[in-house]
């Protein structure tokens, strides 16, 4: 199954693309796509991603299509389209 993964503000830096499509050959939660593009795209990746105990930080924001999940949401299925946002601070 294919999900593409669309990424804003400081992940797309880190990640080196503004998305791409990650073949799964079983269903996982958004969690778990995430911990292993943290482990494919590096350290600075990582970090903004995920906190020291593996868990997804919780100030990031995940939407699949236009509806906000959590990250240990249902699996996602072949066709989803995954946003993942860092929080963004201004004055």
């Amino acid at each position: 199954m294919k999900i593409a993964v669309r990424y804003m503000a400081q992940l797309r830096g880190a990640a080196g693309t503004a998305a791409e499509q990650v073949e799964l050959d079983a269903p996982c939660s958004a969690a778990d796509l995430l911990k292993r593009l943290a482990a494919r795209h590096g350290q600075p990746f990582h970090d903004l991603l995920l906190e020291a105990s593996g868990d997804v930080r919780p100030a990031i924001l995940l939407f699949v299509g236009d509806e906000q999940v959590s990250p240990e949401t249902a699996p996602l299925r072949d066709g989803d389209v995954l946003t993942v946002l860092t929080p963004m601070a201004g004055g």
